[in-house]
């Protein structure tokens, strides 16, 4: 069978052109990833305050000293611990979010009293989950929650019991949480619309996986002892301005391992 030039012509036109129509969300597919930093205190790492318990003997069992944990340093690396890093996005519905991380879990998110302090010290959820408030002390704890957005409660948890709470809606800012009974116990719930938030660990370190690659994004970075907002820091060496607290980065596909971000003392209360 012969086929004229025109229409050979005509065919191969009509397949470049659905090379280039559907052939090219292939080559363009989304890619993720990784954003990895450590948050390090550049001078001597100051010491965690005592706390005076001794109103509740309870809370001394065992030999339990409880320090404070507003300024949580590493004395050997000068780590700082709890510093969140969360993605900064006006509407979550239109972000791009991993496949893996779309839908957050139908587990519950736990906050425990754990001998008499707030164990994780920052909770990180999304927006829809319910934080179980747990006792697991010899003594009773109130957990008093101060939600802009959500509904402010203030739960009574007797030893050994706990308390669900659902929360329903992202919050602006990290949410306080504290122990009246107990007036050192202070703890934070971020409630987030999406899963790109990442707190340091007790080396200063801070992971955040499956970000959308290839985009600007733009993040908040919190502490809670920060003197007014974290603008200034030592990254591998180069001083950098973050404004206001906000840092704006475009990531590649695979890791983006930011190294080593030093913060100056005057940087904190």
């Amino acid at each position: 069978m012969k086929v004229s030039m025109s229409w050979l012509k005509f065919g191969l036109l009509l397949a470049g052109a659905l090379c280039s129509t559907f052939g090219a969300n292939s080559v363009i597919a989304q890619e993720w990833a990784d954003l990895k930093m450590t948050f390090v205190y550049d001078g001597k790492a100051p010491a965690a305050k005592p706390v005076d318990a001794s109103k509740d003997p309870l809370c001394l069992e065992d030999g339990n000293k409880i320090v404070t944990e507003n300024m949580v340093v590493n004395a050997t690396n000068g780590g700082i611990r709890y510093i969140a890093l969360s993605l900064d996005v006006k509407d979550a519905s239109k972000l791009k979010i991993h496949p893996d991380l779309a839908k957050a879990s139908a587990d519950k998110v736990l906050l425990d009293n754990v001998k008499c302090v707030f164990v994780p010290h920052v909770v990180v959820m999304r927006s829809g989950q319910t934080l179980e408030v747990k006792n697991s002390d010899k003594t009773g704890h109130n957990a008093n929650f101060g939600f802009f957005k959500n509904q402010a409660q203030n739960v009574t948890v007797p030893s050994g019991a706990s308390k669900d709470l659902k929360i329903e809606k992202e919050e602006t800012a990290p949410t306080p949480v504290e122990c009246n009974i107990h007036p050192w116990m202070k703890g934070y719930v971020i409630v987030k619309d999406h899963p790109y938030v990442g707190v340091s660990d007790e080396n200063g370190a801070l992971v955040i996986k499956g970000l959308p690659a290839g985009e600007e994004l733009k993040f908040r970075v919190w502490h809670e002892n920060q003197n007014k907002a974290i603008s200034e820091v030592t990254i591998n060496g180069k001083k950098e301005k973050w404004d206001r607290g906000y840092v704006t980065m475009t990531l590649k596909p695979g890791e983006n391992n930011l190294g080593t971000i030093k913060l100056a003392p005057e940087r904190f209360k």
